[in-house]
């Protein structure tokens, strides 16, 4: 979820990210298991008129700054009032705990352990966290960077509203996994090494981020073009081993998680029938598929 802190502290926060997160050449494992035991450092406390009940402390940690960022935070139980528009797109998967989100038009929803869903710009209304709460957040890296003015709003200026009420929106496995997908063109016939050349997908959400599903059948690929974005993926079904040029090969299987850095090249093979979800920024995405 959104984090404020002072002005000083964040600008000294963007400059110890810079300098600690590189551009990977390696695909990024973000296996939940592991992310539940990184240790996260402690960042300012909320300004006491948005805690409404619960403790004012919480952590975070940068895993990733490309042109989106990963992070995880953390945070003690607590009631957040999110009075100001959401300034980007952040797409949330729940590592611990759970969350209960209600708009301020009243409309309520629940997420554990495992679920995933996507908070749009715009949105407000309530945050609460009934227990102890980790989660893992995508954001484009330019709404990241914009958050120092939504901390300069928070202290007086003048707030960029926002004239739309959005939803929240729901990225559950269940329900992903039955959505029909839509036919792509098949790879060129070099790309594909082995297996069917058979594919689909389903955009889910186009804003700072663009969500999407991607599925095919078994397949080996040869990704000799530098990929054109970072992708971050979330196995939903099937298994997928990646082998870069450089030849470190890793293996995902339904429910593990993923990076896949802008100019990674490898082999992608997938040897049934696969389905994932992915979160790639959105100018990025629209220059891919232009």
């Amino acid at each position: 979820m959104l984090k404020k802190c002072c002005p000083v502290v964040f600008l000294a926060m963007l400059g110890l990210m810079s300098t600690l997160v590189k551009a990977e050449v390696e695909v990024l494992s973000l296996n939940t298991e592991d992310l539940r035991e990184i240790a996260l450092e402690s960042i300012p406390a909320w300004p006491e008129e948005m805690v409404l009940s619960g403790t004012n402390q919480h952590w975070q940690k940068v895993l990733h700054e490309g042109e989106f960022v990963v992070a995880l935070y953390e945070a003690m139980p607590a009631v957040i009032d999110i009075s100001e528009p959401y300034p980007y797109d952040e797409y949330v998967r729940v590592l611990e705990g759970s969350v209960v989100l209600t708009s301020s038009q009243g409309e309520r929803q629940s997420y554990e352990t495992g679920d995933a869903f996507l908070v749009p710009v715009g949105w407000t209304g309530t945050w609460e966290m009934p227990t102890r709460f980790r989660e893992l957040i995508i954001i484009d890296r330019k709404g990241w960077e914009a958050v120092e003015a939504m901390i300069a709003t928070l202290f007086g200026a003048d707030p960029e509203s926002s004239t739309g009420q959005t939803s929240v929106l729901p990225l559950l496995t269940a329900s992903l996994k039955k959505a029909p997908l839509e036919d792509l063109p098949p790879w060129p016939q070099e790309v594909v090494l082995s297996g069917a050349n058979e594919h689909g997908q389903k955009v889910l959400h186009s804003g700072n981020v663009v969500a999407a599903l991607y599925g095919a059948e078994a397949a080996r690929l040869s990704v000799s073009e530098p990929f054109p974005y970072d992708e971050y993926v979330l196995v939903l079904a099937g298994e997928v081993t990646l082998t870069s040029d450089g030849g470190h090969s890793k293996t995902f299987g339904t429910g593990d998680s993923f990076l896949v850095p802008k100019g990674w090249t490898g082999i992608w093979d997938m040897p049934g029938q696969y389905l994932e979800k992915i979160v790639v920024e959105a100018a990025a995405w629209n220059a891919a598929e232009s």
